[in-house]
């Protein structure tokens, strides 16, 4: 038997149901395919002088975030140019996505902005060994460093945070540790 006929013997034996998950094999595979596209720059399109203008919308699945505390599930934005300068490889990108984060008080999610405007990244040009940058890490690391490490849901002003005032401290406290003097625990001698 051929080998194409062996595929299509193959293919038949699967059914319907085989048939629906080697058509969602194929078109995922295709699509992850087109989103790495989305993250090359080729070095030689930019000799003379010449910029490539990018503007893609992104989907979040190239962070590869896999937390409870952490997600995106907006498209990742990213506008700006690449160049050459002398010997160099220029990024200059606009980067707009959000990300959801549980509110420290009361532990909803929140949608936080992540912006990172006018950002630059360059890398020689000489590492660039295939001629092909391929710029998803670099901005993946870089969306994720800007995150925010905590957010607070109603733009900081949690409905709850009334309820926890009675474990804070008042600063007009009877030990006469106020926050503009501090803690001196040698005042007295």
């Amino acid at each position: 038997m051929s080998r194409s006929g062996w595929f299509w013997q193959t293919l038949a034996s699967l059914g319907k149901l085989g048939l629906l998950f080697y058509w969602i094999k194929i078109n995922s595979l295709s699509r992850i395919l087109r989103m790495n596209e989305a993250f090359k720059i080729y070095v030689e399109q930019l000799r003379d002088g010449h910029a490539e203008a990018i503007v893609e919308k992104l989907g979040p699945e190239f962070l590869d975030i896999h937390e409870k505390e952490l997600s995106f599930v907006d498209p990742v934005v990213v506008e700006g140019e690449a160049y050459l300068a002398e010997n160099d490889l220029v990024l200059h990108f606009d980067i707009q996505t959000f990300a959801t984060l549980p509110c420290v008080i009361c532990n909803e999610a929140v949608k936080t902005p992540i912006k990172l405007e006018n950002f630059y990244h360059t890398v020689p040009a000489e590492e660039i060994k295939s001629g092909i940058y391929n710029f998803q890490e670099m901005l993946r690391e870089n969306i994720l460093l800007t995150a925010p490490f905590f957010a607070e849901c109603n733009n900081g002003q949690c409905p709850h945070r009334g309820e926890l005032n009675k474990f804070f401290r008042d600063s007009d406290s009877p030990d006469g540790n106020s926050e503009d003097e501090g803690y001196r625990p040698f005042a007295h001698l």
